[in-house]
């Protein structure tokens, strides 16, 4: 599978291929593996954040609630960046090989199959642990359509709903458009969808793949650049991307932590989703920047297997925290000591179901070419 064809800049096939030095292309595979270890980082944390300082508490948290929350919250580019590199990924396969219908046929393999299957396996783990009650079928397609059979599914409505526009926005990138003419546009349309969501159709955009119009207007002029990537994104562009992510983040993260600390609070959602935005957007570009920087280190080579099997470390190291949870961990170890387990479980779990699945598709082809001699 080409890497242009990866469901979310996401990889589970290569579960049994050793680690080894990056190619250009590689070098996605890099900004994946920082990603897919911040997004850990994000649910790990945000695990134990209730534990140190229960929404119903009366008191100010604490100085590890702020040691967790801080970088919870500036972690918080990783989807987005995820989703910049899938629209980048994405939209060089389809231009190499224009055809709808083997472009819908691979999607519906690589995204909308998976998808169903991990929704029905998290939907059977919710009932059998009492999470979920009363399911119908009517309640099951709800879960679907919306991505919440559980917490971290909607990223894959996201894809799919983003695979459903490429075929017509990459014509529009391919003559190269300016920066500050795609700018202008993803910004103008972000603000009007904020503006739709806010007064006209309340709370309709906030789970769909247009509240994120930056990183798929930045993956897309990526994409039209896709031959300066690598001698201007580290020397050019991410000077650019410092500034906005400086000035955003100003605005956003004091804002973040007030809603993590008073949920019910009010705050300004404008400049809460305008500094959220041009913080995400700024930061994605800064982590694919420094993964061109790493090139071909030692530490490279980890990351980048760590992106190529981001799918499954994504889709289950939930099972890694419910796991835990039932063992009570989450109560037993101090605060530190429950993170770091957490953390190493869910990629562990991951990375070693990949590696079985991977070792035994490798065996079945094996047998199968062996008995193909035989019988020749």
């Amino acid at each position: 599978m080409g890497r242009g064809e990866q469901h979310a800049a996401m990889s589970l096939t290569s579960a049994a291929t050793p680690i080894s030095p990056p190619s250009r292309l590689g070098q996605l595979d890099i900004c994946r593996g920082i990603a897919i270890l911040a997004v850990l980082f994000i649910h790990v944390s945000g695990h134990f954040l209730p534990i140190l300082h229960p929404a119903k508490s009366l008191t100010p948290p604490g100085w590890a609630w702020d040691v967790l929350a801080v970088p919870n919250q500036c972690l918080q580019w990783a989807v987005p960046c995820f989703l910049m590199l899938s629209t980048l990924v994405n939209a060089q396969s389809l231009a190499r090989n224009p055809n709808l219908q083997k472009y819908a046929a691979r999607r519906v393999q690589t995204a909308l199959l998976p998808y169903l299957l991990w929704s029905a396996l998290y939907v059977a783990v919710s009932c059998a642990l009492g999470t979920l009650h009363h399911l119908s079928l009517g309640h099951l397609a709800k879960l679907l359509l919306t991505g919440t059979a559980y917490f971290h599914l909607y990223f894959f409505v996201l894809v799919l709903e983003l695979y459903l526009l490429l075929p017509l926005l990459v014509p529009l990138f391919r003559r190269r458009p300016p920066f500050w003419a795609v700018a202008l546009g993803a910004v103008l349309l972000q603000l009007a969808i904020y503006g739709l969501n806010r007064f006209v159709l309340p709370h309709r955009f906030q789970t769909t793949i247009f509240w994120d119009t930056l990183p798929v207007a930045l993956g897309l002029w990526l994409y039209g650049q896709s031959a300066e990537i690598g001698t201007k994104i580290q020397r050019v562009w991410c000077w650019g991307a410092a500034g906005v992510t400086v000035a955003a983040l100003l605005v956003y993260e004091p804002l973040a932590l007030h809603l993590l600390v008073f949920p019910k609070q009010h705050i300004n959602t404008f400049l809460y989703q305008v500094g959220q935005w041009g913080y995400t957007a700024g930061m994605s570009v800064l982590v694919l920047a420094l993964a061109f920087a790493l090139g071909h280190t030692r530490l490279s080579r980890l990351l980048a297997y760590f992106g190529a099997q981001s799918l499954a470390i994504y889709v289950m190291h939930p099972l890694a925290i419910l796991a835990l949870d039932k063992l009570g961990i989450n109560h037993r170890l101090g605060t530190g000591a429950g993170l770091t387990l957490y953390y190493a479980a869910c990629l562990a779990l991951p990375l070693a179901a990949a590696w079985v699945w991977g070792f035994g598709k490798a065996g079945l082809i094996s047998l199968r070419g062996k008995s193909e001699i035989r019988g020749k």
